[in-house]
This record gives C-alpha cells, structure tokens and sequence, in this order.
C-alpha cells in the first residue's frame, strides 16, 4: 500500500479533461470552472445564413448549432439570451436584471441536442452585474449568472471560448449572431434559434452611424449599413462569436449583444458590450468562493418587468436595447 502511494507521488499528473482550451487565444480558467473543448460545434451543426437570413426575420438555426447559447427565463418567461462560458456559468447582458435581480425567481434553459433532443432548464445560484454598468448609457452592460449546478459534460450544452487578451479581429471579419429574439422591431419573438452572419465594423464607423450613444471602451458594433440583419428585442445577452481558424476551428466569444437604434435600420448597426476588455473582472468573479450569494436574496422585493430587455430609450440619442 505505501509502495503504491510512492509510485502515485512520482507519476506525472495527468491532464485534466476540464482544462480550458490551450490555444494562446483563449483564456485559461480553473479545471472547476471550464469543461472540455470550448467554442467547438459538433460536425455539420452548424448552417449559419449568409446576407439573405437573418435573426431579424430570417432562418432558423440547426438544432445543436449553438451549443453555448441558453436562454435566460424569469418566473418561467424567457427574456434574455446567453451564453455558457463554463461548466457553472453563463455571460449575459446586465440590463436583463435591471427591476429583477433576484436569483431565485431565474432559471437558464440549457442548449438542445444535436437532434432535437429537449433542453434542460437549471435554477440560478447567483447573478453578477458588472458594478460599474449604467443602465442610463449601457456602459460596462455585462453580468455573470452562476448555474446552480454545473452543465452536464455528456450533454449538449458546451461553452464558447474566451479571449485570451485585449485583441479583436480586425473590421471586415464575418462573425455570427444568434436567438430567440423578435423577427422584427416591435415584432413576436422566434420560435427557433436564429442565426446570421454580420462583419465588424470599425471604432470611427461605429461612432459616424451611432454618435455618442457609443462608449467604444466598452462597445463595439457590427452589421450592414444597407441595414435588414441585425440583433433585436429579445436577442439581449446572446452572443457574437468569430471563428478562429485552422484545422479545428472554434468560435470564440468577442461581443454580448446589448442595445440598437431599432432593428436592421439603415445606417444603423448592433451595438455589444466587448468581452476581452472584461477579462480580467470575468477571471476574478469565476475564482470566487463558490458558497457566497449574488445580489439577489429569497426576501428582495422583486421590481417584475414583462420584458426586462426592453428599456425606455437611453439618455444619449434614439437608442434602444435589445
């Protein structure tokens, strides 16, 4: 018995199967936190519509596509998107919280299978608003929901990869958008996941089309100028994601969306919160002790807003979130 525990001593250790990715862009979290590969689809899930779909009225996603994309449901509503970062937690926008930030009244439906295959629904354990974020101008509209129990890492839910540092692809780079979101301003919401591909656009454009609603800080914006694809009501808190290529590609999480100037208008593109400014907040949050609880408590008197994604107009001009 003590021969065997020497030899155990001496043993390399192995590699843990929930380490974060080891590609140099991806941000490296502790072994409880990520699981598995992230940002990797399983194959032939993925279908994303070109410039002719769209999440504002566009296709439908194959189910499976988005492994990472969950939807955020208060009393059994849904209101917001999101997006499993790791094994325990999902980044979302922080004004879906704004009037609702008791936890217990939250629950996030995980990703469907491949097949179809039906989602599981896991209560909230704590949510995490950015502390800086100003629900007058959308700065810093960022927040942190701890799962009450961890993914199950033989479902289908897995999570997107973080990055690694401050830099983003390049203006012109096609990334993807995806939700449940309304297929048109003021519009019923989708049924199915939606996806579309939209090209990042540069800090000078975004501020030309946009003004300045836009705290390029913290904000980034991507779309068409012609306007008709874009992110809307509903789709607050989903993802926007570029692929990083090579022989096994995997999206990477490069923007939340977070507000618009109504939906696919000309002129007018999506605005989200950038992600790998926050890096560090996101480490620092992920680390904390796992028993402490978030802002909302059983007793909070609970403000219910029947659709918390959908603010009055912000203070800075004609705009609006999603």
């Amino acid at each position: 018995m003590l021969l065997a525990a020497l030899l155990l001593l001496l043993l390399p250790p192995l590699p843990d199967p929930w380490s974060a990715c080891g590609h140099p862009l991806y941000m490296r979290l502790p072994p409880s936190t990520l699981q598995g590969s992230c940002g990797q689809r399983r194959p032939r899930a993925a279908n994303v519509t070109r410039a002719h779909g769209r999440i504002v009225g566009g296709s439908a996603a194959p189910p499976g596509a988005w492994p990472w994309l969950v939807r955020l449901q208060l009393g059994g509503q849904p209101l917001c998107g999101g997006v499993l970062v790791a094994a325990s937690w999902v980044l979302t926008a922080a004004h879906c919280f704004v009037g609702a930030s008791n936890e217990f009244l939250w629950t996030v439906m995980l990703a469907e299978g491949p097949r179809g295959e039906q989602a599981e629904e896991v209560p909230v354990n704590r949510i995490l608003p950015h502390p800086k974020f100003d629900p007058q101008t959308f700065h810093n509209d960022l927040a942190l929901v701890q799962l009450w129990t961890p993914v199950n890492p033989a479902g289908p839910a897995r999570p997107v990869c973080l990055p690694q540092g401050p830099q983003e692809p390049p203006a012109g780079t096609a990334c993807a958008i995806a939700g449940w979101g309304a297929l048109f301003e003021d519009g019923p919401e989708a049924e199915a996941v939606r996806e579309a591909r939209v090209p990042l656009l540069s800090t000078d454009t975004c501020q030309r089309a946009l003004g300045p609603g836009l705290r390029p800080s913290t904000m980034l914006c991507a779309g068409y100028l012609a306007g008709g694809i874009d992110s809307c009501q509903g789709d607050s808190g989903g993802p926007l994601t570029c692929s990083e290529p090579g022989p096994h590609p995997r999206e990477v999480l490069f923007g939340v969306t977070s507000w618009g100037d109504g939906c696919g208008e000309p002129g007018k593109p999506g605005v989200y919160t950038r992600v790998a400014v926050f890096k560090d907040w996101l480490l620092e949050q992920m680390s904390g002790p796992k028993g402490w609880r978030g802002v909302g408590s059983g007793k909070q008197r609970v403000s219910w807003l029947p659709r918390p994604q959908r603010l009055p107009p912000l203070a800075s001009p004609a705009a609006g979130s999603f």
